[in-house]
């Protein structure tokens, strides 16, 4: 039976708010929360191969990264779901899909250790402040690696900032050597602005920064799921706020 999604307060699966009146109405009609709607849609399970203990630490983390940098929308939990989008399609799957799935939701927690006055900063950040922001990816590294569960997650933390040929940081990975996950995750903000923007302009540049910025087999994977992501966001409902606002594209230094 279809619900009108006009008097829905509560997603009917999990019984939560549904924040800023995001829902998503499957093709059989039925509303459901985002989060519902994608862990029906792409985590196969996921959730119920992660012990209960650090499920718990793992989303007081991500709630935690979200206050600090005044997130709206569910930052984190968007760019995990876009990641996973692109891990499916390219054959990620398992345990893999596990340590992508906690590395994507974590990827901003060494922010916790930059100062406000850069973090928060309107406008652009100076050579210095440049080099504190840099040091994000180490600083959450160090407070993930302990966690033996998120040992691989803590890589991909340590290396979503790398880029394919060597020019990323924090310790200019090149190729290979940059773990699959960090190439996964690095197409997810790139291949959602394709998504989003439906512009071939914008594609074009993308495709521009493959074998640079970008693993060309992941890219390569991600645009094949481009009618994919497409579906997904329009499945979205952005109340209030239009796709240039989302944080999903917005600068993730």
């Amino acid at each position: 039976m279809s619900v009108n999604p006009e008097h829905v307060p509560a997603c009917p699966n999990c019984g939560m708010p549904i924040e800023e009146n995001r829902y998503v109405t499957r093709k059989d009609g039925a509303v459901r929360c985002e989060h519902c709607y994608f862990k029906d849609t792409y985590l196969e399970g996921i959730a119920h191969h992660i012990d209960t203990a650090y499920l718990v630490t793992l989303e007081a983390f991500v709630s935690a990264i979200d206050a600090r940098e005044h997130e709206v929308g569910n930052h984190s939990l968007r760019v995990t779901e876009f990641s996973l989008v692109i891990g499916n399609a390219c054959g990620v799957r398992g345990r893999e899909l596990v340590d992508l799935y906690c590395g994507a939701l974590l990827h901003d927690i060494g922010k916790i250790g930059v100062p406000d006055a850069v973090l928060h900063k309107a406008g652009p950040l100076s050579p210095d402040e440049q080099a504190v922001m840099h040091k994000h990816p180490e600083i959450g590294y160090r407070i993930i690696s302990h966690i033996g569960y998120f040992l691989h997650a803590a890589e991909i933390i340590r290396s979503h900032h790398e880029h394919f040929d060597g020019s990323g940081y924090p310790r200019g990975l090149k190729g290979d050597d940059i773990p699959h996950g960090a190439r996964v995750f690095a197409v997810r903000c790139a291949d959602g602005q394709a998504a989003i923007s439906g512009g071939q302009g914008a594609l074009d540049e993308i495709v521009k920064e493959s074998g640079k910025v970008y693993d060309p087999g992941v890219m390569q994977a991600a645009l094949k799921a481009a009618d994919e992501l497409k579906e997904y966001v329009g499945r979205i409902v952005f109340s209030g706020m239009d796709h240039e606002s989302d944080p999903l594209i917005g600068s993730d230094g």
